[in-house]
């Protein structure tokens, strides 16, 4: 399947990063701590993102193609909302007089809810989203099939907006302290204004870019540092997901070698 081209769509990308970062203070605030701060991700569905199963005993999803929250306890929808003519601030407060409805009392962090601008979603450019969201996750998941070792959930994290996983080139897995290699897909970054895929790896040597890169990948050494392949030039290739893969591969092999010793 060919990638969608997600042109014109920066609206839409900031409106739903904003309601990624709502679903992830639900999450958090009836989650428990989990490694590697996976309480703080968001799972990817066939038509959107979800905090997967929380102590309330449901699952809030984000419908990309309808632009809707449905609450799902079981086979059943509980409340569903839609995010049309809301803010990030009132579609939190939507979001907790719901619960507060249904019997559940909630209080997330407000730390990331700033905005109270209206969103301003294009229906189709968050249906190609979607549709790119999924691509992306299908690529990484038969990717990350291929390595062998300790890694994290292929997951959507709110914070930045990206799709990634941590690879542990030992049994020694905390992200914070141990060396890993990162991969993902991300919409944007400061200077980086185009979607993109990326991997990194991160210790106390260095030297992680110092191998040949498969095309389209390059290296980027200010800002974000690591291997940067960008969406518009992988959406040129017949198989994108091949080519990715390849490229991803190659740089694993020559990355993990380097963690190793």
């Amino acid at each position: 399947m060919a990638l969608p081209p997600l042109a014109n769509w920066d609206a839409t990308r900031d409106a739903l990063h904003e309601i990624a970062l709502a679903l992830g203070a639900i999450r958090v605030a009836c989650s428990d701590p989990l490694p590697n701060d996976l309480h703080f991700s968001l799972d990817v569905t066939a038509d959107g993102i979800s905090t997967t199963g929380m102590r309330c005993g449901g699952e809030l999803h984000f419908d990309l193609k309808l632009l809707q929250l449905n609450f799902v306890r079981g086979d059943c929808v509980v409340f569903r909302l839609d995010v049309a003519g809301l803010s990030q601030i009132t579609l939190l407060r939507r979001l907790l007089a719901c619960f507060r409805d249904c019997g559940y009392g909630i209080g997330p962090s407000m730390k990331h809810i700033t905005s109270e601008t209206e969103f301003a979603i294009d229906g189709a450019a968050a249906e190609s989203y979607a549709l790119a969201l999924n691509a992306a996750y299908t690529d990484l998941a038969r990717f990350r099939a291929k390595l062998r070792g300790y890694m994290t959930p292929l997951a959507l994290w709110p914070h930045h907006f990206d799709l990634a996983f941590i690879w542990f080139p030992t049994d020694k897995t905390d992200e914070q302290s141990d060396p890993q290699i990162a991969y993902g897909f991300a919409p944007c970054s400061p200077g980086l204004e185009r979607p993109y895929f990326y991997a990194y790896a991160w210790s106390k040597a260095s030297g992680y870019l110092d191998f040949p890169l498969d095309a389209p990948a390059q290296a980027i050494r200010e800002g974000y540092i690591g291997l940067y392949a960008g969406y518009d030039e992988l959406r040129d290739e017949a198989q994108h997901g091949a080519v990715l893969e390849k490229m991803l591969l190659n740089y694993h092999h020559r990355a993990s070698a380097k963690l190793r010793s």
